[in-house]
C-alpha cells in the first residue's frame, strides 16, 4: 500500500544543506570562495548531526527566506529555527544530498543539486522518504558566507510507503 505524506519544511531544508558529495561537481569562481562554502555546508551538517539548531542556523542570514514547494509564503529564519527543532524531536533523520553546482562570484553564490531524505519516527512506525532538488542562494557578508535564500522542489512521485 502506497502512502503520502506531507514532510515538515524544515525536514526538507535539512537536505538543501548537506555537503557537497565526494563525486565531482560543476564548479567555478575563486579557490579560497569554493572551500570557504564547502567549509560553511560542513558547518551546517556538522551542527545537525550534533542536534545543534544555533550552529546550523548561524549558515543563514537574518534575512534568509526559504521557499519550499507547496507552502503559500516563504519563512523567514526564526521560523525555520522553529521548525528544525520541531523535526529533531519527532524524527531521526537520514540524508544523502549531492550538490551537482557551485559557482561563485564576487560576494554572490549558488549552489544546486538534489537529495533523498529519509525521517524516522521517534514514536515508532514507517520511515517517510522525501527525494526533491535545491538552489541556494548564497551572499558574503563580512567576509563570511551566509545563505540569503532557498528554493527547494520535492519530488511529488517520491513519497514515502509503509513497506
Amino acid at each position: 500500500m502506497m502512502l503520502r505524506y506531507r514532510i515538515p519544511a524544515a525536514a526538507v531544508l535539512l537536505a538543501a544543506l548537506y555537503p557537497l558529495s565526494a563525486g565531482a561537481i560543476d564548479a567555478s569562481g575563486p579557490g579560497p570562495d569554493i572551500r570557504a562554502l564547502q567549509q560553511r555546508i560542513d558547518q551546517w551538517l556538522e551542527g545537525y548531526n550534533h542536534g545543534d539548531v544555533a550552529r546550523m542556523m548561524d549558515v543563514f542570514s537574518a534575512d534568509f527566506t526559504d521557499e519550499q514547494q507547496g507552502t503559500p509564503d516563504a519563512m523567514d529564519k526564526a521560523q525555520v529555527t522553529k521548525l528544525f527543532k520541531q523535526v529533531f524531536a519527532k524524527y531521526d533523520t537520514s540524508i544523502d544530498a549531492v550538490t551537482d553546482e557551485l559557482r561563485a562570484s564576487g560576494d554572490m553564490a549558488f549552489d544546486r543539486g538534489h537529495y533523498t531524505l529519509t525521517l524516522t519516527p521517534k514514536a515508532g512506525g514507517a520511515p517517510v522518504v522525501q527525494q526533491g532538488h535545491f538552489l541556494e542562494v548564497w551572499r558574503r557578508e563580512g567576509g563570511t558566507w551566509r545563505v540569503q535564500h532557498i528554493v527547494d522542489m520535492h519530488d511529488p512521485a517520491a513519497a514515502g510507503t509503509d513497506g
